[in-house]
């Protein structure tokens, strides 16, 4: 049985990148985000690396030029998203 551990761990980056960036835009928890969200965009950040690792382990494991091309997808994906989300936290915490 194949466990998919890093599409567990892929989801739980979006989970964090997605949650804690909408907590900025309500005003009731926006206080929460500057003070403990740049913590959890780092936590993001190194589920993020573990997802991408084990993504390319799976790929070598399985061979072919589909599952690379699907690795690459999935690591330019979870790039994209957590840049995003640490561009929003820049952004914010710089006063622009």
């Amino acid at each position: 049985m194949d466990y998919r551990v890093d599409k567990f761990f892929a989801v739980l980056g979006f989970a964090l990148c997605s949650i804690i960036t909408a907590l900025l835009f309500n005003p009731v928890t926006a206080n929460f985000y500057f003070s403990f969200g740049r913590y959890f965009i780092y936590l993001a950040l190194a589920v993020f690396i573990i997802a991408i690792t084990l993504t390319w382990v799976r790929s070598f494991k399985l061979k072919g030029a589909k599952n690379h091309i699907m690795a690459i997808i999935k690591t330019l994906v979870m790039c994209g998203i957590f840049t995003v989300a640490f561009i929003i936290l820049v952004v914010t915490h710089s006063g622009i």
